[in-house]
């Protein structure tokens, strides 16, 4: 035992360590390096390249895929999270009359998925315009930022790499067309609420106006809505004198007859739900049919041959952001049903199709419901702990907690219908995005490399490699790409493009 007189220094060095511990000049430092490079294009690229790099690796020995994708059609499910999927795929059974859960979408036929990470370069929680730069542009950056960096950097986007590598491109949405999603594949802007700016850019500026198919909602931002005197709607006809443009189902019909290009405005906003859209509002699956023959058509004058088509479900997303699941779930149906329809009018072994989402939301499928219960219902033996029933289909956050005069909780029963609220747990404005990962699908030329889970900005050079397009690695190149002799830990250098 230590005399008494050695104890206090003991004693004073242990008080003094914690504090000595967490002083800022004795901490480890964080490295600034990579936060600061995540700001330029140049770091999410690479990132990607290396990325992808790394997939050819892994996949040489096992799958042999010498094909080369001559068209590529992105698909876009708008705050499609799996738990949606699954709820959709259930509806869509019972639609048919089934207990619903042995339904089977489309993309379920799709022989390669994975999963995608989408947080921005800010957030967590990414939005649709951080994320659409990612996706179609391969670069990660701030949440509101459409086609550029977080440095301010203009990003092209694999629609304008399929431009210039002389394909036949189009956009098709249910949204407006200068909303996020679609603006990720032709505009550059620091906030996406610029719309009539991202208009401007659709008509006037690469690739928006050499696109030849483009079909959605927002007619008001071309037009009445604006205050700088422009008649963008006239600059496009003048600007495609063959062209044909259309503002219902029936004249879009008419304009399948032409050869020209292709503008269907079909409504001033965006776009009705179907649930609640007019018998003259095109299907988000007509607009995709319309788009492919008139794109094949384009293709066989193209250049190189062949188009990229990016198609959007956008208003999955708001029909979560009302937390109004039937919605959400019906507009995710239409989606289902636009990629089938491509996949009957496509080729397997010459299209490359990718089915993906942005973002998740808050949807949750929760407690032990019978099978076949109705899935925009509930299952009256599942109750809480005071014995009220609640819902299979909930919301973390939204607008109605079904609470009754003295904010308790109440079987939501009595007001559950296929376009009602759907009950929330925490009340917000409205329902919220929220950051798991999301899935990929993809069936075609070079599908096996869209397995596993990645970042969201890999899945544009996937399917630049698979399409020969962009300055990366493709399937065009990948032969002349070298591997540096093992080093002396026995891992060899990453592949390099010469």
């Amino acid at each position: 035992m230590l005399p008494q007189d050695k104890r206090v220094p003991i004693r004073l060095i242990l008080l003094i360590l914690p504090i000595l511990l967490l002083s800022p000049t004795l901490c480890i430092p964080v490295r600034t390096e990579s936060v600061e490079e995540e700001q330029w294009s140049s770091f999410w690229l690479r990132q990607a390249q290396d990325q992808l790099r790394e997939r050819l690796a892994r996949t040489r020995d096992s799958i042999t895929d010498g094909r080369r994708a001559r068209n590529v059609v992105m698909f876009l499910g708008d705050g499609l999270s799996i738990a949606t999927m699954t709820a959709a795929r259930i509806l869509k059974g019972q639609r048919s009359g089934g207990r619903g859960e042995e339904a089977q979408l489309a993309v379920e036929r799709f022989p390669f998925a994975g999963l995608s990470k989408t947080y921005c370069l800010d957030e967590q929680t990414p939005d649709s315009a951080c994320t659409a730069t990612a996706y179609l542009g391969g670069v990660k950056t701030r949440s509101g930022t459409v086609g550029q960096s977080g440095g301010g950097e203009q990003v092209d986007s694999v629609l304008q790499w399929a431009q210039r590598g002389g394909k036949a491109t189009g956009v098709v949405t249910t949204t407006r067309l200068t909303d996020a999603s679609p603006a990720g594949a032709y505009a550059h802007v620091r906030r996406r609420g610029e719309e009539l700016e991202i208009a401007r850019q659709l008509v006037e500026e690469e690739p928006g106006r050499a696109m030849h198919v483009i079909l959605g909602g927002g007619l008001g931002k071309f037009a009445n809505e604006r205050s700088d005197g422009k008649d963008l709607l006239a600059q496009w006809r003048q600007s495609h004198p063959n062209g044909c443009f259309s503002r219902s189902l029936a004249e879009l019909r008419n304009c399948s007859n032409g050869t020209g290009d292709l503008l269907g405005l079909f409504s001033d906003n965006h776009m009705s739900y179907h649930l609640a859209a007019s018998r003259e509002q095109p299907r988000l699956s007509e607009m995709a049919a319309v788009a492919i023959e008139r794109l094949e058509q384009k293709s066989r004058e193209a250049a190189n041959g062949g188009y990229f088509l990016f198609i959007e479900g956008g208003r999955i997303d708001h029909g979560h952001h009302e937390t109004r699941a039937g919605y959400a779930l019906d507009e995710m149906l239409e989606l289902d049903a636009a990629v089938e329809a491509v996949a009957k009018m496509t080729d397997a072994r010459d299209t490359l199709l990718v089915v993906t989402a942005d973002h998740a939301h808050t949807l949750s499928m929760a407690g032990y419901a019978r099978r076949g219960t109705p899935i925009l219902g509930m299952d009256e033996q599942q109750r809480d702990v005071n014995g009220v029933p609640y819902s299979t289909l909930n919301y973390a956050i939204g607008k109605w907690q079904s609470l009754d005069k003295e904010g308790r909780r109440e079987s939501p029963a009595r007001t559950l219908s296929p376009t009602s609220y759907t009950p929330s747990y925490i009340h917000g404005r409205k329902g919220v995005h929220s950051g798991e990962d999301v899935a990929v699908f993809a069936m075609g030329p070079q599908a096996h490399l869209f397995g596993g889970v990645m970042e969201q900005n890999l899945l544009p050079h996937l399917m630049g490699y698979a399409a020969c397009l962009g300055s990366g690695i493709t399937i065009c190149n990948h032969d002349q790409d070298t591997v540096a002799d093992t080093d002396a830990d026995g891992v060899g250098d990453q592949l390099r493009v010469t």
